[in-house]
């Protein structure tokens, strides 16, 4: 039986409690603060905490609405994906960018249509505990502000000053350590005749690893290692020439004595199923699927 794939940690609870959420909210409350904004809070420590509790609040509710929407309805990862490469002025330009889009299924930038959803949704919830009235359009207006400005503070502060703390990012500590990256291909090949009739739904199937998988120029998955999953539903293509798809799930790469959870899709999202092509005259196929979480391969040179 293949190993039991274990999914990380919850990283919307991990973003809610990451430092740099922590100092977004600090320094909108600060604003808000300065501008004695909602006046009936008051001033002093009294009146900061109020504005931070309420701040956090519409946070939180835009970070879950937009995990769900993201994860469930437009298959987009709206995390932030640090860099950490290029000139200081390059870094910049890329955590401002991010702010403006998100990760999609198939691994291409998109609009961020659930960020975008998840602050509308906030800014309606809002106004429960909110003091004053204010038009709907003020609300959203506001809350479209906050959000895209504290993004890109956000983004720069994670790239730049909170790499070390941040739950989206490696310290220095684990900078030595070569690590296979979320999101990475791994193209195999299927043993034993795998094909829409020679495979049925719930049966185990063994694969081998067609190419090395290497990460800064370091090989952490050598070509002939072995995968294996649970086939869930295999579907033939239309004709001879065109590409099946088949269902997979706990699928496991085993790369020297390291497990490596894969997926099918390159970005996190929904389990989708995955194309296979046949390999001409030898009766195999082969699929791509993709490392599903950063793996570290502690002692490989």
């Amino acid at each position: 039986m293949p190993p039991r794939y274990r999914p990380a940690r919850n990283p919307l609870f991990k973003t809610l409690i990451d430092p740099a959420t922590f100092a977004a909210v600090g320094i909108t409350a600060g604003i808000q603060q300065v501008r004695n904004s909602y006046w009936q809070f008051g001033q002093g420590a009294e009146g900061y905490s109020k504005r931070f509790g309420a701040a956090y609040g519409t946070t939180a509710t835009n970070l879950v609405f937009t995990s769900v929407v993201a994860a469930s309805v437009l298959h987009q990862d709206p995390r932030y994906f640090y860099s950490g490469k290029g000139t200081n002025k390059q870094r910049a330009w890329y955590a401002i960018k991010s702010a403006f889009r998100a990760k999609g299924d198939n691994g291409e930038w998109q609009p961020p249509y659930a960020s975008v959803l998840g602050t509308i949704a906030a800014a309606e919830v809002s106004q429960l505990y909110y003091p004053g009235s204010r038009t709907q359009y003020t609300l959203i207006g506001r809350g479209l502000m906050f959000h895209f400005g504290g993004l890109i503070g956000l983004n720069l502060g994670e790239e730049f000053l909170l790499k070390k703390f941040t739950s989206h990012t490696q310290g220095a500590s684990a900078a030595s350590v070569p690590t296979l990256r979320e999101g990475t291909p791994v193209k195999l090949i299927a043993v034993d005749g795998f094909g829409s009739q020679g495979v049925l739904g719930g049966q185990t199937v063994t694969f081998l690893l067609a190419e090395e998988v290497t990460q800064s120029g370091r090989d952490l998955a050598r070509t002939g290692d072995v995968a294996s999953g649970v086939v869930t539903e295999v579907t033939a293509g239309h004709s001879p020439d065109a590409a099946g798809s088949v269902a997979l799930q706990r699928m496991m790469l085993r790369a020297g004595n390291i497990n490596v959870p894969l997926r099918s899709n390159q970005a996190r999202g929904a389990v989708t199923p995955v194309k296979y092509r046949e390999l001409p005259g030898s009766g195999k196929v082969e699929i791509t699927l993709f490392v599903a979480e950063d793996v570290p391969f502690p002692g490989t040179k």
